[in-house]
């Protein structure tokens, strides 16, 4: 009974250890808004964040930053609106954002500095 109890207790205490070291691997921090999440990242990380994204996609995303809307940013890319928001999904998974308000709150110095340079 005193065997089985320890092999339980190692294995719960080896499960939580993997668990706190996956959560570390894995997690990026964030603070909550009102809006959403903001990310806790430098802008050169953020810059590479927006260099992984394709050309089209880069397009997408200064536009949607501008404040224009979906059917706005298709008509500017000359593309079907479903076409525009395949782009906005890859965007908004590629830079860990799930909404408009967040990718703004996040990103805008990105667009701040696209407009003056």
């Amino acid at each position: 009974m005193r065997l089985l109890a320890r092999i339980k207790e190692k294995l719960l205490n080896s499960i939580s250890a993997t668990t706190e070291i996956h959560k570390k691997k894995t997690s990026v921090f964030s603070t909550r808004t009102r809006y959403g999440k903001k990310l806790g990242i430098s802008f050169s990380e953020k810059a590479q964040l927006v260099e992984s994204l394709t050309p089209r996609e880069k397009e997408a995303f200064f536009i949607l930053l501008g404040g224009y809307s979906l059917k706005e940013t298709a008509e500017q890319l000359n593309v079907r609106y479903s076409t525009a928001n395949t782009y906005q999904t890859a965007i908004y998974k590629k830079l860990n954002v799930n909404s408009r308000a967040e990718l703004i709150i996040n990103f805008r110095d990105m667009y701040e500095a696209e407009q003056e340079g």
